[in-house]
């Protein structure tokens, strides 16, 4: 009977790894494309016309501008805004086309809690904060952030398309 050489220990942890890694990577690919949808051309220019149509020139609260890091020193801003009521949840979603090119604020009124979320023109995420409603927020943690973030563009985007 002829003896087998044994592979190393070294050899089997890596083809175990290898193969757990392997199997873990389609899951975590799919989940990442999902978590960062983003809207397409056509949905935000759908957008932009829904606030140039039936959207309102606001004055966005310093407090929050200056948290994102948009403004300093208690400065105001006045940029055309659109809102929109969830029918599922009744939770309050608003988005904010910036002057200057400076990109977009989008907020989210659920429960007792609002975030916003400061992003560019090209809708990639910049800062955000969240709080409760009456008390002063503060910034959001980058990974609460991007999830909260890419669940908004997500309901805008299906909004634009059954609007």
């Amino acid at each position: 009977m002829r003896h087998r050489p044994s592979r190393p220990i070294s050899f089997i942890i890596f083809a175990a790894l290898s193969f757990v890694v392997l199997a873990a990577v389609p899951n975590f690919a799919v989940r990442a494309a999902a978590a960062e949808r983003s809207l397409s051309d056509v949905e935000i220019k759908k957008l932009n016309n829904l606030m140039a149509q039936q959207g309102k020139d606001v004055a966005i609260s310093p407090l929050i501008t200056d948290i994102v890091g948009l403004t300093q020193n208690e400065q105001t801003i006045t940029c055309r805004a659109f809102g929109a009521v969830d029918p599922n949840t009744n939770d309050i979603r608003h988005i904010y086309l910036l002057p200057a090119g400076k990109g977009y604020l989008i907020d989210y009124f659920h429960a007792d809690i609002v975030e916003v979320y400061w992003a560019d023109k090209d809708l990639a995420l910049i800062a955000a904060l969240s709080g409760v409603r009456g008390q002063k927020p503060g910034p959001a943690s980058f990974q609460q952030a991007q999830f909260g973030f890419s669940n908004e563009l997500a309901w805008w985007a299906k909004f634009a398309d059954t609007h």
